[in-house]
């Protein structure tokens, strides 16, 4: 009788066999269309803060308020919106990064739409806080979307490409925000926001692909403790350059904010889904870049203020020309970014983060020394300097968070990385504010410009402490 030899079953498998999952390939093709989705939603969003911050005169005289209090037009919604960050993220990577991203795209658009319709101060700072919340949604998603589409070895090229639409929407709002205000008022800023953004979310709607769910109970009082304590504490480093606010207001921020972080932080180790999971801090390919973006924001943003000022006071420019010189820092961070993110693609995340560092530092010392030596040629080269600085060392950075969090966990960890970098630009932009006040209108920009110098080195500590991805040469 013929032996017959049994088939296994396709289900039957051995304890010794290793199944091999081979990842799919890179299709360039289909990831850049969902890059250039999230470049269009950065551009529409932040198109109007740098016209803003020109215009605060004319909304002051419209509504018959001080110009320190129109300022908050723009102060309170960049606050809040960084509160909200680790929220928007979570958000993200519970329901979907997409979504997210369309929510916050159209519902920042219809709300500068309604800021048109402003009838005093205070409905336009409720707005504009709307606004720019439902707008900060889309910063995490855009990353989180980001990292799905590009395997580790090309994300940092990925950020940096997406990283120079912030830069280049601050230059598109100071070239076109500049004639639309002289021609039809600063209500039109928001109006063609408004516009801009559903564009931008018409083409976000065709391109964007989703990512995946994962449902779960959502920890509302870690939410409300971090909202609360990071608004306080957010605003108290904003108050430090502000002579209007006592310090019996400042004292009660600092309480509420240390507390209320005391406090989420118990409440975040008891939840099984909290809102930032703590396990994220146990990672240095997590913590250095948040570090490396506090320490990088800190002193460019706060040069961002003190560099027009000692512009006018040493070199007797004007307003409009210092502006103008400005826009030198602004144009090659918008052209460095995507070059940054070559290299690290290239040489490592590590070596583009330290070599950006160094360049940033070596930026602001210039402009100390450009100021007193009266020197023009110098400060060109400075502002130069920071902008491609700055757009080396902070791709390279924001794409390595991707190695030390899992898929389900982007969103959350781009929306912490975020806020560390809004944190350090609150931050600078108070201690160079409170510098500048401090001597009477006495400046003595190199020692300023070279504090801000040592502040960026201090980046080069954690930076180095980065796990390096294998460099593709």
């Amino acid at each position: 009788m013929e032996s017959k030899t049994a088939t296994p079953s396709p289900r039957a498998t051995s304890p010794s066999t290793t199944t091999v999952v081979q990842a799919p390939p890179f299709d360039a093709a289909a990831a850049r269309p969902v890059l250039i989705a999230v470049m269009f939603g950065v551009i529409a969003t932040g198109f109007p803060f740098t016209i803003l911050t020109v215009a605060l005169n004319l909304i002051a005289v419209d509504f018959g308020v001080s110009e320190a209090l129109s300022a908050w037009t723009v102060s309170a919604p960049m606050l809040l919106s960084a509160a909200t960050l680790p929220l928007m993220g979570k958000i993200g990577d519970m329901y979907g990064h997409r979504r997210v991203f369309l929510w916050g795209l159209l519902g920042s658009s219809v709300f500068a739409g309604l800021c048109v319709f402003a009838w005093d101060i205070w409905s336009l700072i409720f707005l504009r806080v709307i606004t720019m919340i439902l707008a900060g949604a889309t910063g995490p998603s855009a990353i989180a979307l980001l990292f799905q589409m590009y395997p580790q070895e090309h994300r940092a090229q990925a950020v940096g490409w997406w990283s120079m639409s912030g830069p280049g929407s601050a230059a598109l709002g100071l070239a076109i925000g500049g004639p639309i205000v002289d021609f039809f008022g600063w209500p039109s800023v928001f109006f063609v926001q408004a516009a801009m953004g559903i564009a931008a979310w018409l083409l976000a709607v065709r391109l964007l692909p989703e990512t995946p769910k994962r449902p779960a109970v959502f920890d509302h009082v870690g939410n409300a403790l971090l909202i609360v304590s990071l608004a306080c504490l957010l605003f108290l480093i904003g108050s430090l350059a502000e002579d209007t606010v006592g310090a019996g207001v400042r004292m009660a921020l600092a309480v509420i904010g240390l507390g209320g972080l005391a406090a989420f932080f118990y409440v975040e180790r008891e939840s099984a889904t909290p809102i930032v999971p703590l396990s994220l801090f146990a990672h240095r390919n997590f913590n250095a870049p948040v570090a490396v973006n506090f320490l990088i924001q800190a002193p460019y943003t706060g040069a961002l203020v003190a560099t027009p000022i000692v512009l006018m006071a040493y070199l007797d420019f004007s307003v409009t020309f210092a502006a103008l010189v400005i826009l030198l820092r602004t144009a090659s961070l918008t052209f460095a970014s995507p070059i940054g993110g070559r290299i690290a693609t290239l040489y490592g995340e590590r070596f583009g983060a330290l070599l950006g560092t160094v360049l940033q530092a070596l930026g602001l010392l210039l402009v100390g020394l450009g100021a007193v030596w009266q020197s023009m040629p110098i400060l060109a080269l400075a502002l130069l300097l920071q902008g491609i600085g700055h757009g080396f060392a902070l791709p390279p950075m924001t794409s390595i968070i991707g190695t030390a969090v899992p898929p389900s966990e982007f969103g959350t960890a781009s929306g912490v990385h975020r806020l560390s970098g809004q944190i350090g630009s609150s931050f600078g932009l108070s201690m160079f504010g409170v510098l500048l006040s401090a001597g009477n209108g006495d400046i003595d920009p190199f020692a300023l410009f070279a504090l801000g110098a040592v502040i960026t080195l201090l980046a080069l500590i954690p930076a180095a402490l980065v796990h390096p991805r294998a460099a593709t040469t």
